[in-house]
């Protein structure tokens, strides 16, 4: 990734950290090698970035990638080995704006905006998902998580989270998130889904599409999964999502966009101590993606004027950092395994089709691109998790 130049319009459409801020409200496979991670406290993208980390017991094998063609008109599923990373590549087709999440030994693929549906496949079996399901029309998918036995998936464009059998796919119940609705009247665009301790924590971008997408103030609420309640909500910046912090115990990370007295940049959320502390942010960018691991993480950002892509080190412990590389590649994932692996989807901007795409895969204790990095497949990556 080198060039600058701007990103796809699609986007408008769409250790430990000081406590400085209190708000209550390796080298990798040799690219000839033979031929298969969501570390599941569990993103998006936009870039969302969508973020799986699995505490699971398991060693995670294998990337699960959804891919999109450059027109959008339609996607498909490809399988990466994380020993060699061969790939299994259009393994089925998908809608032109799908994502994956992977937990508790199930793998969700979900087809968003203009499609409403989700698959559950078993780990390595492609050829038939296990169920399928439609979801109300323009409730917008966009990522699903495992607690208490059942799958909660985030609904972009609904006022609440849908709560699903995992064994059939029909709908079992929903977490009201009316309370934290914009000014649009559609919801508050509940984004991103992480497990920690048994709860789960849901970022809630509240934007107003009526109003060209303005921030209105984004928050991260506490879901008890029993009781499928909201229990604590906190108040973080703008455009907000959450993000699991392997090792880094009780505490999550919250990425923002300026808002109200909140700075652009990266937040820790300590819900037993109800706190959220500012680490830092990215000169001239807003973080859209974050990979951690212990106290260092690789972060994307994306220029506030969208001229160009970022991608960064953080020491967590003390917001320092370091300028890896600028792009003008669309980002549209950044990821974490569980072996400290940080990979970022990217392909082509509309206004550059020859931009760097693939996968980008960073030793995150080194803050290095890999050996054998980018991953290529057949079309470009869209969202990424692992089991």
């Amino acid at each position: 990734m080198h060039k600058l130049l701007l990103p796809s319009l699609l986007l408008a459409l769409a250790a430990c950290a000081p406590k400085a801020k209190t708000d209550d409200t390796g080298a990798g496979p040799e690219a000839d090698a033979d031929t298969d991670t969501d570390t599941d406290t569990d993103t998006d993208a936009d870039a969302d970035t969508d973020t799986d980390t699995d505490t699971d017991t398991d060693a995670q094998t294998t990337a699960v990638v959804a891919t999109v063609a450059s027109d959008y008109s339609t996607g498909s599923f490809a399988t990466v080995s994380l020993d060699d990373w061969t790939v299994n590549d259009e393994l089925f087709v998908t809608s032109g704006d799908p994502a994956v999440s992977a937990d508790e030994g199930m793998v969700f693929q979900i087809n968003r905006y203009g499609s409403d549906t989700m698959r559950m496949y078993e780990p390595g079996t492609w050829d038939a998902p296990v169920w399928e399901t439609a979801l109300e029309d323009g409730s917008n998918p966009h990522e699903a998580r495992v607690c208490d036995g059942k799958v909660f998936t985030t609904l972009y464009g609904a006022d609440s989270i849908g709560v699903y059998d995992p064994s059939t796919g029909n709908l079992a119940g929903a977490v009201d998130l009316s309370g934290f609705a914009d000014s649009d009247a559609t919801g508050p665009e509940a984004d991103t889904l992480v497990e920690l301790d048994g709860k789960l924590y849901v970022a809630m971008n509240r934007l107003n599409r009526d109003a060209y997408w303005a921030d209105e103030g984004g928050v991260v609420a506490e879901v008890d999964c029993s009781g499928e309640t909201v229990s604590a909500s906190w108040s973080v910046g703008g455009n907000t999502t959450v993000h699991p912090w392997p090792g880094q115990d009780g505490e999550l990370l919250v990425l923002a966009r300026a808002y109200g007295d909140d700075a652009s940049g990266i937040y820790a959320l300590d819900p037993a101590a109800d706190t959220v502390s500012y680490i830092g942010g990215l000169d001239g960018y807003d973080p859209i993606g974050i990979a951690a691991w212990g106290d260092r993480a690789i972060v994307a950002g994306l220029a506030s004027d969208w001229s160009s892509y970022a991608i960064a080190c953080v020491d967590l412990g003390t917001g320092e950092t370091l300028s890896l590389d600028t792009t003008n590649s669309y980002i549209t994932d950044v990821a974490v395994n569980d072996r400290g692996e940080a990979w970022l989807a990217a392909g082509p901007s509309w206004l550059d089709p020859d931009a760097d795409a693939g996968l980008f895969v960073y030793d995150i204790a080194t803050c290095t691109e890999m050996d054998g990095s980018p991953i290529g497949l057949s079309l470009y990556p869209m969202s990424v998790a692992f089991y």
